[in-house]
């Protein structure tokens, strides 16, 4: 893949740079320099990265085979969404295991070049289950853990579990983070998950005690601890435009992780379910969010134009914080002789190409 191109304005994955010419050789950024050029493109960034991804349209993390889960790969990178985290939710354990397996062996050869790893949402969740089936909410179980594949990169549990401090502490030796979600910790339960390990917050104000002026709940501390990383589903649905700008505004520059959230909202799963689209995202039968339907650049062009955030931090919040965040350094932010992850926007924020390592791709 070799490209030159220009843009009015380059994201490198923490700063918003002036026009640039880009010029990529054999899939590698070669050089990114200030030029007085006609513009290509208005916004060219370093690909996004989503840690919280279930599925998209028709295809379901849980349910793909190896054909399926290379198109939603594809797919996924038509919106912009260049790295992510298969995202599984609460099943009984013996087949989430053998989902978590089937899934590791996919990554492992590659077969969606765009999955850098799991994310397991469940089983051993509180107090605030949301659209997870309660049957199959059990308590934390030390010898399943250990039986986590490698490409594990981020487990949510409840800080309530009474051996959430254990299992925190174990998945954080393991370089695994842990995410509180789903949960109604007193501010002790809060305290000990994070001196234990904790570093993040799953789809911060869904799935959670929330703020209040006397009872301190999970949101309030995912607002106001600085060990902890917020994840935030902008698509105007899960959160309304204000606490959207009052997360940013709390948690500054590197402490937000936007998420999708997105489900396979025309697959049979969901069908079975009875989840359908209703009022901008998938929902249960009583009304229940069960997720998204909208692409984690769209949540960046929301919290752009509908919210109040900069440009900046909204993409920051998409690239760098969440690779950051599991460890990952040689994604979400660009350099020269780095293979070049890039996406491009026009004026409205909306993706019209890709290029992903050895590929491109337009929307």
């Amino acid at each position: 893949m070799d490209f030159t191109t220009t843009c009015a304005q380059f994201f490198n994955g923490y700063s918003l740079l002036g026009p640039q010419c880009v010029v990529v050789e054999d899939g590698i950024m070669r050089s990114i320099t200030p030029t007085t050029k006609s513009a290509e493109f208005d916004v060219i960034s370093v690909g996004l990265v989503d840690l919280q991804m279930n599925g998209f349209n028709t295809v379901d993390v849980s349910r793909a085979d190896t054909e399926s889960f290379a198109l939603l790969d594809q797919e996924l990178s038509v919106h912009g969404t260049t790295s992510w985290l298969g995202t599984i939710v609460t099943a009984p354990l013996v087949d989430m295991l053998d989902t978590l397996n089937r899934l590791d062996e996919m990554i492992t050869e590659v077969i969606a070049p765009g999955c850098i790893g799991i994310h397991v949402e469940g089983p051993f969740l509180g107090g605030a289950p949301g659209a997870h089936n309660v049957r199959h909410i059990v308590d934390i179980d030390m010898e399943w853990l250990r039986q986590l594949p490698a490409s594990v990169r981020l487990v949510t549990l409840a800080a309530e579990q009474i051996r959430a401090p254990e299992a925190i502490a174990y998945l954080r030796s393991r370089n695994v983070v842990a995410s509180l979600g789903h949960s109604r910790p007193t501010r002790q339960q809060i305290d000990t998950a994070v001196h234990s390990g904790a570093t993040m917050t799953t789809h911060l104000f869904n799935g959670m005690s929330g703020v209040h002026h006397r009872n301190e709940g999970l949101a309030l501390s995912g607002l106001t601890m600085p060990q902890i990383r917020t994840g935030l589903i902008a698509d105007m649905v899960h959160v309304s435009d204000q606490i959207v700008a009052l997360t940013f505004a709390a948690k500054g520059d590197s402490g937000v992780v936007l998420v999708s959230d997105s489900i396979a909202w025309n697959s049979p799963g969901a069908s079975a379910r009875g989840i359908t689209i209703r009022n901008g995202a998938p929902r249960l039968a009583d009304d229940t969010l069960a997720g998204s339907c909208t692409p984690l650049a769209q949540c960046v062009a929301n919290a752009v134009k509908l919210c109040g955030v900069s440009l900046e931090q909204a993409l920051r919040a998409a690239t760098s914080t969440p690779a950051t965040t599991i460890g990952r350094i040689d994604i979400g932010r660009l350099s020269i002789d780095q293979p070049a992850d890039l996406v491009a926007f026009d004026s409205n924020l909306s993706v019209i190409k890709t290029w992903r390592r050895l590929s491109s791709e337009r929307a």
